[in-house]
């Protein structure tokens, strides 16, 4: 009977490595299969200050009287919303499909930190040069970003985000995507930016 338990004791532990190996095996080709994807930033859409499209906007002084009153009463209470969507496009040139289980990032403009978070939500990647768009809605609070600036200043901070073709030019963005292994969630290694051109992922 001891025998027989203390095999059971070795057999039970070699199965485990086995297992390991296995699910590790999954993993490295998953981050594999990942990194191989390619990322951008395509387009800026939607921009609005105080629920005003600001799209078409340049500066302060092109805002009209009524929407200068909005802006000035959403001051009052002490909050200048900023929102706008950013669509970020993941180019897979793999053989099979890549899936990210979610993607966390942080944005900035002019490489001020304005908003981060998780986008909690299965993407599936078609492959062979498929592409998928993951629209990112981002929002911040202008008076808390630039709390000493004048209101002209705190509109200004918020305009002229994308250019003609809706390109984002003061925009930059970091991500995050977790990878589905089996029934296992696990973090890509590291933040890495998003070019305006598709480019592979990597750690920073």
């Amino acid at each position: 009977m001891i025998k027989k338990i203390s095999h059971l004791y070795i057999f039970i532990p070699a199965i485990l490595l086995v297992a390991m190996a296995g699910n590790s095996c999954n993993f490295l080709k998953e981050i594999s299969t990942l990194g191989k994807c390619e990322f951008r930033m395509a387009t800026l859409e939607d921009p609005e200050i105080a629920g005003i499209d600001v799209s078409q906007v340049r500066s302060f002084t092109d805002l009209s009287f009524v929407d200068m009153g909005t802006v000035s009463a959403s001051i009052l209470t002490g909050d200048l919303p900023l929102s706008f969507t950013l669509n970020v496009e993941v180019r897979n040139p793999n053989p099979a499909m890549a899936a990210l289980n979610g993607l966390e990032y942080i944005a900035f403009i002019d490489a001020v930190e304005i908003a981060s978070g998780l986008l909690d939500r299965r993407i599936e990647i078609p492959a062979g040069g498929g592409v998928e768009t993951i629209p990112l809605r981002l929002q911040t609070d202008l008076i808390d970003l630039l709390k000493k600036d004048s209101r002209q200043a705190l509109v200004n901070f918020g305009l002229n985000l994308a250019d003609a073709g809706k390109r984002p030019t003061r925009v930059s963005i970091k991500v995050k995507p977790t990878i589905l292994v089996g029934a296992m969630e696990i973090n890509y290694p590291g933040y890495f930016t998003v070019k305006h051109d598709f480019s592979s992922g990597g750690e920073e």
